[in-house]
């Protein structure tokens, strides 16, 4: 699915903190907000993605690099927010996220919404009293109206500036951009537009409440981000994985890394026929048996965000994962994190899409298809450790196997 973040605006509310800077640049965490929606949006597999810059275009390009496209308007002094999104018309070509570059979020909202479908507006149930808030009147799911100036006394909650479209909704709220556009309202907000494709096509209303996020429109409320919502994220299983494992990078060189495990590789794993592999009992999880094609079964273990399996090995491993979905899960792809220690320390994590294995069968369960990582030990006997960070549904099967012999 396709991502636009607007990012064009001036943000001069901020300016005594940012120093004329888009408040996309500002740092929460020691990282440019934009960052942190650009990666959410990757470990999510969401992608690829368009930010719409104007102001501080240039520095927003140089931190944005190639996670992301750039689209400059370079009327963001004269122009709003739908501005911006009607520039990206032509690149927009079916279903997509729109985020404002404002929004501090906690990943998990992102899983949330992904999980949804249709055309969704996240919005927060605690929070719809201030004057400046975007307000949203919601009946039966379904969101009727939404602005600032909706009364208090009828909204439902708060508006994040995070929506989701189908094919439907993406050509309605195009076409709504372009008939606003067109008729003179180049200073409009993506907002008033929205109002009217929620009159046009089923838009749904997700509640957040409860969940870590803030919009950064005074000095307030980046002093909010960065003294309650980003503590709440760090502590998070998903984001704390995902931080250590950039910390971790920078700490040891990637190119050191990256040698050592390329040289593994082409030395220790180029096929099945050179290594023989023996599937290791684990402790931790409770043991099921897969059933492959011709009634064969593999022994695996179970793993939750509270369980870990582990084993002890004194050679190369294998760590095999796949996710385990109960019946009538969706058809459609999952993601899921996997963290992996060694000796009880964080070594690595990874992010897999899961797509359904037909070729596997665990009773009452659908499975997904197999993903591998292989681990190069020091000398010595180490504990391995796996464990499920995150994951859009179901619970993780693991196997761990250790090389054997190599045939000559």
């Amino acid at each position: 699915m396709q991502a636009v973040i607007l990012a064009a605006g001036l943000g001069s509310r901020l300016h005594k903190l940012t120093g004329g800077k888009s408040k996309a640049l500002v740092e929460i965490g020691d990282r440019p907000l934009i960052l942190h929606q650009l990666e959410s949006l990757a470990d999510h597999g969401v992608g690829p993605i368009l930010v719409v810059v104007g102001h501080s275009g240039d520095e927003l390009q140089q931190v944005i690099g190639d996670r992301a496209e750039t689209l400059l308007n370079d009327r963001f002094t004269e122009t709003n927010s739908l501005y911006s999104l009607w520039l990206a018309r032509d690149w927009i070509k079916g279903p997509f996220l729109l985020l404002n570059c404002d929004l501090f979020f906690d990943p998990v909202i992102l899983d949330r919404l992904l999980d949804e479908s249709g055309n969704v507006l996240v919005y927060d149930s605690t929070s719809s009293r201030g004057r400046e808030q975007t307000k949203v009147a919601v009946k039966k799911r379904r969101v009727v109206d939404l602005g600032k100036d909706l009364p208090p006394a009828s909204a439902r909650g708060e508006n994040l500036g995070m929506l989701m479209f189908d094919e439907a909704g993406s050509r309605t709220m195009l076409k709504t951009a372009d008939e606003l556009i067109r008729s003179g309202h180049e200073d409009a907000w993506v907002i008033e537009a929205t109002r009217a494709v929620c009159s046009q096509v089923p838009v749904y209303g997700l509640n957040v409440a409860g969940q870590a996020w803030t919009e950064i429109d005074f000095p307030y409320d980046l002093d909010v981000a960065r003294r309650e919502v980003w503590p709440l994220i760090w502590k998070g299983r998903w984001r704390k994985a995902v931080y250590w494992k950039r910390s971790r990078w920078a700490a040891i060189g990637v190119a050191a890394l990256t040698l050592a495990l390329a040289g593994w590789l082409a030395n220790s794993y180029v096929g099945e026929a050179s290594v023989n592999w023996e599937t290791v009992p684990a402790s931790g999880g409770d043991a099921v048996s897969l059933v492959r094609g011709g009634g064969k079964t593999q022994r695996w273990w179970t793993a939750t965000a509270d369980t870990v399996i582990a084993i002890a090995s004194e050679s190369s491993v294998l760590v095999e994962t796949r996710l385990a979905m109960p019946a009538g899960a969706p058809a459609r792809k999952l993601h899921y994190v996997v963290s992996i220690t060694v000796d009880g320390r964080a070594h690595d994590w990874k992010l897999y899409t899961a797509a359904l294995d037909s070729t596997v069968r665990l009773e009452g369960r659908l499975v997904g298809d197999k993903d591998r990582m292989a681990l190069s030990l020091p000398e010595g006997i180490h504990k391995v450790g796996v464990s499920l960070v995150s994951a859009q549904g179901g619970e993780l099967l693991v196997r761990i196997r250790q090389a054997e012999t190599r045939e000559p």
